[in-house]
């Protein structure tokens, strides 16, 4: 990795070099290094909320969070995170609170020992909660540029001095712990992005350190929470403490590298870099490293600066040039443009009502749009067909559940010696013991099923995720598999 002189600086002076010569970036000539999970890949495009969307409610706030999902149609959090004195992981944007809250600070210098004193990192949790992290907020304008004669309608609520919205806590206006999101956004993806404080690199590393425990203890949120830094050494202690969270973005730091044709480590699932570099000329990323991102098969989310006025342009710009995200911080009018534009949401539903109803699905076995389904004639040189995989989805440690596995034979011809066995990645088996790796039955014919039970011996200091490929074969029916990801859980104690 090439040492930091200037990394984005360095990055776009590259881009436009490539921008002005008209040409993409290099071919890797490497063989391409696809990402651990498809989870963000092959979506429509992702309305991503950053920082909750700081024009449009206090910055990174629960608050923020809960309307950009509810009600202003986000479809991906954005949010970044220190860690605090007593050693918790919290969410807020900047090391000195007085930039987005009440907290003393504002006009001091950086080496001012007030200042330094309500820094994040020399806080408790306890004490930063006492302070209201919408006391600076003005709509569309956010909480840089403080003015006090400006409006500032959620002051006064995390301090109880103001009565909350409906629905929303004094709580919803203060600082937010990590671990307080995932528990109220259960099923919305997040990018969480380790801040790099560039006076103490180490304030990133410690960020890296409490927050693979907080993700080793959510292995079912493995893929759906991207973990970032625009730094390279946090996200590689992350990884190196938690290998099996396959949620990663590529840094700053090496996306530099990876324009010149170096693979992406650890691999990660996106590349987030800001929309554009103004050099003079403006030089826009995503053409330049579109081709690289599709050859690996990695997302392009960019960031920037939402215009104050007829921002459709802008969006449109980013959406035909082929971005799978846009961290925006106005997610109501991103959310308008989507909608006007015809543009679904990632998992292909309606975006708003002005967008075509839903198609509905034919049920399995059929093909075509309901209610006019046709049934699908099973092709008999491959009659076997793998069903489903039941079982307990978060089993504890120490025990030995069982998993039914679904066979039939949907052909038009009796099948005989089907054999079906169980198989654990080779990095995991560490974590259990199979006392039955493979069953066989005889004849099943046209239409019927085996249904086999394997028990799973789950190891005691076993923990995180585990896949169960099932895979059943036979000579005159060819193979089929089917599998079920279990999240283990720590043994009791």
């Amino acid at each position: 990795m090439r040492k930091r002189f200037s990394t984005a600086t360095v990055l776009a002076l590259l881009l436009g070099a490539l921008f002005a010569a008209d040409a993409p970036a290099a071919d890797p000539n490497r063989p391409a290094t696809p990402p651990p999970t498809d989870f963000w890949q092959n979506k429509n495009f992702m309305n991503m909320a950053h920082q909750g969307g700081e024009l449009e409610a206090p910055s990174n706030t629960l608050y923020a969070f809960k309307t950009a999902v509810t009600f202003r149609g986000a479809d991906t959090l954005e949010m970044d995170g220190y860690v605090t004195e007593d050693g918790v992981f919290v969410v807020t944007h900047d090391m000195d609170p007085y930039k987005t809250s009440n907290a003393p600070g504002e006009g001091l210098p950086a080496d001012d020992p007030v200042r330094l004193d309500n820094q994040i990192r020399n806080q408790t949790l306890a004490e930063l909660k006492t302070l209201d992290f919408a006391y600076k907020y003005s709509p569309g304008k956010g909480q840089y540029g403080y003015d006090p004669a400006d409006p500032h309608p959620f002051r006064g609520i995390a301090t109880g001095d103001v009565d909350p919205p409906k629905g929303f806590t004094a709580n919803d206006f203060r600082i937010a712990t990590f671990e307080e999101v995932l528990e109220a956004f259960p099923d919305t993806p997040i990018n969480i992005d380790m801040k790099n404080y560039s006076p103490d690199p180490a304030v990133a590393l410690n960020a890296a350190e409490k927050l693979a425990a907080i993700m080793n203890a959510h292995p079912e949120r493995s893929d759906d929470v991207i973990v970032a830094s625009f730094a390279q050494q946090p996200l590689e202690k992350f990884h190196g403490l938690a290998p099996e969270h396959r949620a990663l973005s590529g840094s700053e730091d090496a996306t530099l590298d990876y324009v010149t044709g170096a693979p992406l480590t650890p691999t990660p699932v996106a590349v987030q870099p800001p929309d554009s570099f103004n050099l003079p000329p403006v030089v826009r990323t995503v053409p330049i490293l579109k081709p690289l991102t599709d050859y690996d098969g990695f997302a392009i989310h960019v960031w920037g600066d939402d215009p104050a006025t007829n921002p459709d342009p802008f969006y449109e710009k980013i959406v035909d040039e082929g971005a799978d995200g846009y961290f925006t911080q106005r997610p109501s009018a991103l959310h308008q443009y989507l909608c006007e534009a015809g543009i679904r949401r990632p998992d292909g539903s309606q975006r708003c009502a002005l967008q075509a109803p839903d198609v509905v699905p034919c049920p399995d076995g059929t093909e075509g749009e309901a209610p006019t389904c046709t049934p699908i004639l099973p092709d008999p040189e491959a009659a076997l067909k793998v069903h489903s995989v039941t079982g307990k989805a978060k089993p504890r440690a120490g025990r030995s559940p069982g998993y039914r596995v679904l066979v039939q034979n949907v052909g038009d011809a009796a099948m005989d010696g089907t054999k079906v066995c169980l198989v654990v990645p080779k990095q995991q088996r560490h974590k259990v013991r199979l006392p039955r790796r493979c069953t066989r039955t005889r004849v099943v014919g046209p239409g019927g099923v085996f249904n086999p039970r394997f028990k799973v011996e789950l190891k005691k200091k076993a923990k995180g995720a585990v896949k169960l490929a099932f895979r059943a074969t036979t000579a005159a029916a060819g193979d089929d598999q089917a599998s079920m990801r279990i999240a283990v859980k720590p043994a009791r104690r």
